[in-house]
């Protein structure tokens, strides 16, 4: 069902005229928006299985794929090698590239695990290994013989005719993407701040604090430039790259960007904020917020015109903090416990317990890279006393709560 619908889009894509920064095409699941000369091609209509989590665009003519969190891909005048839609995946996916080619591309998940198809060669994986945190980008080299991941603390991993050039682990800042340069003797890495840091032969090129936080990152065809994707949709652009619009849109959340081959345009792919949990509670105050429900043991993010912009399960600790309203007083990307032997990516703190802070922060990693608890464990009272949540939720909550910001705890 999953290939007749992707050839099925395929089939319908768009080739007339477009007006840029217009939808090419809405959809329950995710957006797709045009700037300069990049074509409205669509994107799903109906509520997919799982998140989209990153668009590619074809290297040799206009077109790209979206990819699925469970590994669903759907293909816009790019052809379909197929996905793993159908499969049941140890860790979803985060991230995908294609060959040179474009007869082929790999997808890899949060541990490592990398899936190639078409005129793909798999050259390795990190599956097997233990991570210090999890993988969330990739890119291949120019000869398609080859790639990096990168994880979450900066570790760059180095697979086939790739060479290793150096890394950003114990940076402390969380990386969110990796991008090769044109010779492949080198890369470029997107921090989670909007830090840029180079390695190898790529120019360095700079970075701009992004107060929604950076999502994605695409050199241009030169390698001397770069468009950088934010959370709300915002455009940075550096060197030769041209700016032609941006997708801020207050109830649409960036999730990667895409150039096309000529570097004359590119397309942002955005997910919708709203939520499909129970309504905010009565009584958690006005303006925007972070409100927390200790019985329910979720987590919803309201705007400050009241519209709530997500709402998630998580962990916490029964009765913990006190009911009442505080403020986001500091924040660490990320921060450690029990003696450096717990990692705690996107800390938000914005209480006091007895002797330690207490805030919002990602499901905690061992030192291997696995997480405490599961996805499906949220909902539960399983914290000592902060309140965790899934590592995708935790980004969207610091990026939407900067310090100052109002949490409402409830009881």
């Amino acid at each position: 069902r999953l290939f007749v619908r992707a050839l099925l889009a395929a089939a319908l894509a768009c080739t007339g005229s477009f007006v840029p920064g217009a939808p090419a095409a809405a959809g329950p699941s995710v957006e797709v928006r045009t700037f300069g000369t990049a074509p409205a091609l669509g994107a799903p209509d109906f509520v997919l299985n799982d998140r989209a989590v990153d668009l590619a665009a074809h290297p040799t003519q206009p077109g790209y794929w979206i990819l699925g969190r469970d590994g669903g891909v759907f293909s816009y005048n790019a052809s379909f090698f197929g996905s793993t839609g159908g499969m049941v995946l140890n860790q979803p996916v985060v991230a995908m590239t294609p060959t040179p080619t474009g007869n082929g591309y790999w997808f890899v998940a949060n541990d490592g695990g990398v899936f190639s198809f078409g005129d793909a060669q798999f050259r390795g994986s990190t599956g097997a290994l233990t991570l210090q945190a999890p993988i969330v980008g990739m890119a291949a080299t120019p000869t398609g013989d080859g790639y990096w991941l990168v994880a979450l603390d900066g570790g760059v991993f180095a697979f086939g005719d790739a060479q290793f050039y150096g890394s950003a682990a114990g940076s402390g800042i969380p990386f969110v993407a990796i991008a090769a340069s044109t010779s492949g003797r080198g890369y470029v890495l997107l921090g989670a701040d909007g830090s840029l840091r180079s390695f190898g032969d790529a120019p360095p090129l700079g970075g701009t604090p992004m107060p929604q936080g950076a999502v994605d990152l695409t050199l241009t065809p030169s390698g001397t430039g770069a468009w950088v994707l934010g959370g709300d949709g915002s455009v940075y652009t550096y060197g030769d790259a041209a700016f032609a619009g941006a997708a801020t849109n207050a109830t649409l959340a960036g999730r990667a960007l895409a150039r096309t081959p000529d570097g004359g345009g590119y397309w942002i792919a955005l997910a919708p904020r709203d939520h499909n949990g129970p309504p905010v509670p009565t009584g958690s105050g006005s303006g925007k917020r972070v409100v927390y429900s200790n019985s329910q043991q979720r987590v919803w993010l309201v705007e400050g015109d009241g519209r709530v912009a997500n709402s998630f399960l998580v962990s916490g600790r029964r009765g913990v903090p006190a009911p009442g309203t505080y403020r986001v007083f500091s924040k660490s990307a990320m921060s450690s416990a029990h003696g450096g032997r717990l990692r705690l990516p996107y800390m938000t703190r914005f209480a006091h317990g007895r002797s330690l802070a207490i805030g919002f922060h990602g499901i905690p990693l061992r030192g291997n890279g696995t997480p405490i608890q599961s996805d499906s464990e949220l909902g539960q009272y399983r914290s000592a006393g902060c309140v965790r949540m899934n590592q995708q939720d935790v980004k969207v909550l610091w990026d939407f709560a900067p310090v100052g910001t109002s949490v409402v705890v409830l009881p």
